[in-house]
């Protein structure tokens, strides 16, 4: 209800407002329903964001922006339900997914409504810059080592990689795990872990062979060739353990 002395068409122009807020709230809810692997949206478009921009006729920087605002929405009620009640515009709501954190939704409302969206963005940015620095720390603080341990005759591996490139990583073994033959007796899920190593195997003799110009991967072994008295010795790797003769 208008109050006393606003002009009706004040309030008209708020609901209208409001109504317009509910129905980007629901587009942005669509937006985030559609799996951007699915095979329609690579038949006519690039990805997501580049068939959304022909379809919305919107620039494909704002559909991905909208985009990332679907994805984060579902985890920022209150700032969805300040777009449905027309309280903040979809530029604003766009922009605040962009940092906002559950437990900080009711104060960055309460901000937003007072300041531009250029004011929310530039938060952003700011933001983002900072987690570009995190990342590239990350990035300098990569490492793979290995090493033998000769007691046990094994031999150790460690890795440590940013998120995404550890993902590949994972997702190649994890694949390469599912064709491997199953040793006998390790069907079971408690046998992942080995099926995972015998995978990290077949990856790498898997690029030895699809190398166009191989150099031969030498692996120096020292034994003795002529028998001597006293047991069968063992034999040792370069710069590995001990082998029994029978290995």
């Amino acid at each position: 209800m208008p109050s006393e002395g606003e002009p009706e068409i004040l309030s008209e122009i708020a609901e209208r407002h409001a109504r317009i807020g509910r129905e980007q709230l629901a587009l942005l809810r669509l937006l985030g329903r559609i799996d951007p692997e699915a095979a329609w949206v690579h038949e006519s478009a690039r990805d997501l964001a580049h068939l959304m921009a022909m379809r919305l006729g919107i620039s494909e920087w704002k559909a991905r922006r909208w985009l990332a605002a679907a994805r984060r929405l579902p985890e920022l009620p209150e700032i969805a339900g300040a777009l449905e009640a027309g309280l903040l515009s979809l530029d604003k709501v766009v922009e605040l997914t962009r940092f906002a954190q559950p437990r900080e939704q009711v104060g960055l409302i309460r901000w937003a409504r007072h300041v531009s969206v250029w004011a929310i963005r530039r938060r952003g940015d700011l933001m983002e810059r900072a987690a570009v620095r995190q990342d590239r720390a990350v990035e300098r603080s990569r490492r793979l080592e290995w090493w033998f341990q000769a007691e046990e005759r094994r031999f150790g591996l460690f890795a440590l990689l940013p998120a995404a490139e550890g993902a590949v990583v994972a997702s190649a073994i994890e694949r390469m795990a599912e064709r491997v033959p199953v040793m006998p007796q390790e069907q079971d899920e408690v046998h992942a872990e080995a099926r995972r190593a015998d995978a990290l195997v077949a990856i790498a003799h898997a690029s030895l062979a699809a190398d166009p110009k191989p150099e031969p991967a030498t692996v120096v072994v020292h034994t003795r060739l002529e028998p001597g008295p006293g047991p069968t010795p063992g034999a040792e790797l370069e710069r590995g353990p001990v082998l029994h003769p029978e290995t």
